[in-house]
């Protein structure tokens, strides 16, 4: 039952997990010019957030992206980078 709840709260009726309502101070982002189109990263992000055809540059959808920080970890081609949100400088 408990399961159940949970689920209703973090997807919508499609199925989709919801775009995330807390605003993390940053944010993620494809370097276009490390990112080798592979999509593994577009594979692995449950939020449905990063889009784009294989073999070119990808992006993420700022909106949609629930910033779990999958995507980072996956790409073997160091190309996602967490940005600080107000100066956008690579946070660690």
């Amino acid at each position: 039952m408990l399961k159940d709840i949970l689920s209703r709260l973090t997807k919508n009726a499609d199925g989709k997990p919801k775009s995330n309502p807390v605003r993390a101070p940053y944010r993620y982002q494809i370097n276009s010019e490390k990112c080798r189109g592979c999509d593994k990263c577009k594979k692995v992000c449950k939020a449905e957030a990063i889009s784009g055809e294989r073999g070119k540059a990808y992006v993420i959808d700022e909106e949609k992206c629930t910033k779990c920080g999958t995507c980072m970890k996956w790409c073997k081609y160091k190309a996602i980078q967490r940005l600080d949100m107000y100066s956008g400088e690579p946070k660690q």
